[in-house]
């Protein structure tokens, strides 16, 4: 067996690996870590798994001196010193000489009690006082605020929230629904404003991508940079178009840093270059450590375990393994970092289980942070991870806590839980100068809480028992699970398709059943034989511009609710600024984003615009567009199932609560406009870049 093989092969059983030649046969992985325990640090070393980017800054980056004496070293020799009561100071002494792929193979061979073992002792604390980031004593949170529309005034009140439950010591991070520069500059100077008034001790960012964000430096105040890391250049190029050392350039220009990573990102978008996801991991460790040391900036990174599906993580069980491996290979590099301890709703995780998925997880893995969200269900992004109301047990459970900067905040700032919301947000807006009342700001923040919770916000309620939700709570989150699980399996309506459109070509991806679709994405991306014929010989005499195209995607639901709306204005608009889009729209059945991209390369048009539901589990239909420019620098078309997802500009979040379907419209038209004037899609248009798709 060649390394790549043995590494794979000695995994701890995931989904994901079975696409890269993995196995779950107990011997055979069982003698794959025996051999694997045999080899040399050297003998690893010596093997360049792919041959790109990454593995050059990786290689690059390691102390040679230090590697030096660690060379003859077995990987089941250094397995025993991480494990002696000497570890943690062995690794603080070598860690710079040890590879990413070897911190991989030791974390292979050991068992979760081992694996805890290490994350329990080992530390890489921030600069600060007393209990800092990262170090023995904490544990923190970070404050995710997000809001279907990038409401102002619910990602208020969500940090409130949090506040009152002790969170948001680490980071106020917010996912925008939106990810244009000017969305970005808003909610940038938000969080720093919320920050000021009420005197936080903490750090803030916008998660977009590190391109957008260096440009709405220019036009606000951005605190913490951030970017979502892999394994591989390929899969770094998909998300941003960058290699290691583009984004390191980018990354010295913010005085913060935040980056994110998450097992099987690479295997899912087709950019594994046949590595294993463990090793991958590993990787994108190494260039995290790589930016954090030459950009010399305030770091931190987030594990976003669980939030791709089953095609990685089929159970709990999965999930729990893989935290405990993120968590030590972290440390093990000299990373401060936090999980997502999340899953999606097609994985199948109930509520319940994952909450006590998560107290397991925080006591054996010891990780920073973790999420604290309003209610266990993100209300944008549509997945489970923790709520504000579980952050106080874990800490009791943990007998760890928030900074000494922030339980000085609170004890001197907070009120009793049941006045300090409004409290809070008559202290925000006194700061910012109203010149109101007290006693009316606070009536207005119960007028507005209440006005919030109406269509089904969790915040302003009890705490409930044990950092479970109180009654009223559990029952609507079970309602947002059940809701998610049936439009995973839910089919487009066919009276909407006929209301919106006299002509369509239904076709077929690959996958042979919606279970075959959740399972095996892959399958979801290529366009069945016989129906790729169909799509080419749509257009005998002259092909358009531009082509619509309909998938079903995660949540058919959505298509059916929002497409009456969309489909006509969008064709309208793009009528009225000259562009032809084709007569007949097609429609794909279990189709993926990357479906599209196979439907431009059969019909060989410039763009393709391409609606399809979203995830479920915000309790809301959500739709996207997709739309992207197939044609590169040279004019040439540039079609391929594999084009990389930075390439194309996305309209997310298209819901009346979030980004309005006639809104949604007007944008994607556009957007279709600037491409053609521009010859360009994805990160490179102007304002218009959008996130890579998940």
């Amino acid at each position: 067996m060649d390394l790549r093989q043995i590494l794979v092969l000695a995994n701890a059983f995931k989904e994901g690996d079975l696409l890269l030649g993995g196995t779950a046969d107990d011997q055979v992985r069982t003698d794959a870590r025996s051999v694997l325990g045999g080899l040399t640090v050297g003998e690893i070393d010596r093997v360049r798994l792919v041959d790109d980017g990454v593995s050059e800054a990786l290689a690059q980056a390691r102390d040679r001196q230090l590697a030096s004496e660690v060379v003859a070293l077995r990987i089941g020799d250094l397995k025993s010193r991480l494990l002696s009561e000497a570890g943690a100071e062995w690794i603080a002494r070598y860690r710079a000489g040890l590879s990413s792929e070897t911190i991989a193979a030791v974390v292979k061979l050991m068992t979760a009690e081992e694996l805890s073992r290490i994350a329990c002792r080992v530390f890489n604390p921030l600069p600060g006082a007393g209990v800092a980031v990262g170090s023995a004593r904490h544990f923190g949170s970070r404050i995710q605020p997000n809001s279907p529309g990038d409401d102002e005034t619910e990602i208020l009140f969500s940090i409130l929230e949090g506040l009152t439950y002790g969170c948001g010591d680490v980071i106020l991070g917010l996912n925008p629904a939106s990810d244009d520069v000017d969305t970005i500059a808003r909610l940038s100077e938000l969080l720093v404003r919320v920050r000021e008034r009420l005197d936080l001790p903490t750090r803030t960012c916008v998660l977009s991508d590190i391109i957008k964000q260096t440009s709405a430096r220019a036009r606000a105040r951005v605190d913490v940079g951030f970017q979502s890391l892999a394994g591989t250049s390929r899969a770094l190029g998909g998300m941003v178009g960058l290699d290691v050392d583009g984004i390191l350039e980018l990354a010295r220009g913010f005085d913060g840093l935040y980056f994110e990573t998450g097992q099987g990102s690479e295997v899912t978008n087709g950019a594994a270059e046949g590595i294993d996801m463990v090793t991958l991991e590993a990787r994108t460790y190494g260039v995290a450590r790589l930016i954090q040391q030459q950009a010399g900036k305030w770091t931190i990174v987030n594990d976003v375990a669980g939030f791709i599906g089953p095609e990685v993580f089929r159970s709990g069980k999965q999930l729990h393994r893989a935290c405990l491996e993120d968590a030590v290979m972290a440390k093990l590099h000299g990373l401060t970092m936090g999980l997502d301890v999340c899953a999606t709703f097609h994985m199948g995780i109930p509520p319940a289980e994952l909450r006590e998925l998560t107290a397991r997880i925080t006591a054996q893995a010891a990780p920073a942070y973790l999420m604290a969200v309003a209610g266990n269900a993100d209300p944008m992004l549509g997945y489970l991870t923790t709520s504000f109301r579980e952050h106080p047990r874990l800490r009791a459970l943990t007998g760890r806590g928030p900074t000494s900067a922030m339980s000085a905040w609170g004890a001197r700032r907070m009120a009793p839980k049941s006045l300090a919301i409004p409290q809070l947000y008559a202290r925000y807006h006194r700061a910012g100068g109203d010149r109101r009342s007290e006693s009316e700001l606070e009536r207005e923040a119960r007028v507005t809480l209440s006005r919030l919770q109406e269509p089904g916000w969790d915040l302003g309620h009890d705490d409930g028992v044990e950092g479970k939700p109180p009654a009223a709570q559990e029952k609507r989150l079970e309602r947002i699970y059940q809701h998610a699980r049936r439009a995973l399996y839910a089919s487009i309506d066919r009276a909407v398709l006929r209301d919106v459109t006299s002509e369509l070509l239904p076709v077929r991806s690959e996958a042979r059943s919606r279970d075959d679709y959740l399972m095996h994405p892959a399958a979801g991306e290529r366009i069945r034989p016989e129906d790729a014929a169909a799509i080419r010989s749509m257009y005998p005499v002259a092909r358009p511009t531009a082509q619509i195209v309909i998938s079903d995607g995660l949540n058919a639901d959505a298509v059916s609710e929002h497409l009456r709306t969309v489909l006509p204005l969008l064709r309208s608009r793009l009528n009225e600024g000259g562009v032809a889009a084709g007569g007949r729209a097609i429609v794909i059945e279990h189709g993926r984003v990357r479906a599209g991209y196979h439907t431009g390369r059969l019909l060989g048009v410039d763009v393709i615009i391409h609606l399809i539901g979203e995830r479920p589990g915000t309790g809301l239909n959500t739709l996207s567009a997709y739309v992207t420019y197939g044609r590169d620098e040279r004019g040439e078309l540039r079609w391929s199932i594999d084009l990389d997802h930075a390439c194309t500009t996305a309209i997310c979040g298209i819901h009346p609560m979030g980004k309005k379907p006639e809104a949604a419209a007007e944008e994607i038209a556009r957007s279709v406009q600037r491409m053609l004037e521009e010859r360009r899609s994805g990160v490179l248009l102007g304002k218009s870049e959008g996130r890579t798709p998940n």
